[in-house]
């Protein structure tokens, strides 16, 4: 462990670390805020518009992901030749016109066309290669828990005022809403956010970009967050209709459930970046996230008698979400190269929305045979990843332990 990992807790953030982390977490935090926003309540909506079908919902709900998924390789390598800043403003224009397309729409198949085009502003990975080219490599791990911090944030914050909002302004102003706050985010971005110069680059390498990519620990970071995201979408399309139909917890009050347990999650989230930080075993910590996240999984379907044993396996759940939320981009931030660092974030992005796509599929899929099998799927999947992980990090190890 070199001394700069030791001492990475004492080193403090500079202003301008501490504005880019916040301004970038900003930027993604929207993006999710829009991903999750509907989810709770489009279903509902969705069965009165013309044409509409279950397929055609489920679409509408998922083509988002699908377009994210697809763009987040491209949009980042372009940005490791433009430049960041230009990249994500065409990012979030993108963004806006599609919230405009789907706010305006009156049938299904116009939705659908909105979702995806906001999709296609996939700048996820490219805002965190910007905090990446920004900050310090011994203070990256504190300015990624920022971004994860938000990514958890925001789906929370979702699900809480999703209903709320839809019940005041509908699905056209829940639309209206990510549009404006995405104009916010543009204007905060040309006036707060200054890129390097130094890591833009016109010189491309597809040799040096597929070693990039092919690298084994960030291949397994890239299933470790697909995973993560998969039993998170899984997790909350099976979830809030057991609450419901098991426990008769109200669709309207699962907001009053959610909101203590993300605030208590955040008591194992911080300390667990704090350490993974200080010590600079991040396979390590990783694995142990994963082997967490899993042992939620399995308790739940056992937790599923009362609002407060639900409520305590959530804070596990959510405390290992954030915290591998947080450390995995961090991880992958010092693997990366700094050449190809947009493009290995794209590998990570489009896995995290690839995984956030299938997992919803596969809750759908499993819960034909009741709720508690979509959670012991999930905890199979999580654990078969932990495995992985730890696979991976042995074999990279051994050369140097030989």
């Amino acid at each position: 462990m070199s001394k700069t990992e030791r001492s990475s807790h004492r080193v403090a953030l500079l202003p301008e670390e501490k504005r880019a982390a916040v301004s970038v977490a900003i930027l993604i935090a929207l993006r999710m805020y829009g991903l999750f926003l509907i989810m709770p309540v489009f279903s509902v909506y969705a069965k009165s518009l013309p044409h509409s079908t279950p397929m055609l919902i489920g679409m509408a709900l998922g083509i988002y992901g699908l377009t994210q998924a697809l763009l987040q390789i491209p949009m980042g390598l372009l940005s490791d030749i433009f430049g960041r800043k230009p990249v994500l403003t065409v990012g979030l224009l993108f963004f806006i016109i599609g919230s405009i397309i789907a706010a305006t729409a009156t049938d299904i198949h116009t939705i659908i066309i909105g979702r995806a085009v906001q999709g296609m502003g996939a700048i996820a990975s490219v805002g965190m290669a910007l905090v990446a080219d920004i900050s310090r490599e011994e203070v990256r791990g504190r300015v990624m828990a920022i971004i994860g911090m938000s990514i958890g944030a925001a789906f929370m914050l979702a699900f809480i005022t999703g209903p709320v909002l839809y019940a005041r302004i509908g699905m056209s102003g829940l639309f209206w809403l990510t549009a404006v706050l995405a104009t916010l985010a543009l204007i905060q971005l040309h006036l707060f956010v200054t890129e390097p110069k130094r890591h833009k680059s016109t010189r491309f390498s597809l040799a040096e970009l597929i070693s990039t990519l092919k690298n084994p620990q960030l291949l397994a970071l890239d299933m470790s967050v697909f995973v993560l995201h998969a039993v998170m979408t899984a997790m909350f399309v099976a979830l809030p209709l057991a609450l419901n139909e098991k426990l008769h917890f109200p669709p309207e009050l699962h907001g009053r459930l959610y909101l203590p347990v993300l605030v208590l999650s955040v008591g194992i989230m911080l300390p667990l970046i704090i350490k993974m930080e200080k010590s600079g075993r991040h396979a390590q910590y990783i694995f142990s996230g994963l082997l967490g996240l899993g042992l939620s999984q399995l308790m739940m379907p056992f937790a599923l008698r009362s609002i407060v044993t639900v409520a305590a396996v959530l804070v596990l759940f959510f405390g290992m979400f954030n915290f591998l939320e947080a450390g995995m981009p961090a991880w992958l931030s010092r693997l990366a190269g700094e050449k190809f660092r947009g493009a290995a974030m794209g590998m990570y992005s489009s896995s995290q929305f690839i995984g956030a796509f299938v997992g919803s599929a596969l809750a759908g899929y499993l819960m034909r045979n009741g709720y508690e099998s979509v959670f012991f799927g999930t905890a199979a999947l999580v654990l078969v990843t932990a495995a992985l992980v730890w696979l991976v990090n042995r074999r990279v190890h051994q050369p140097e332990q030989a």
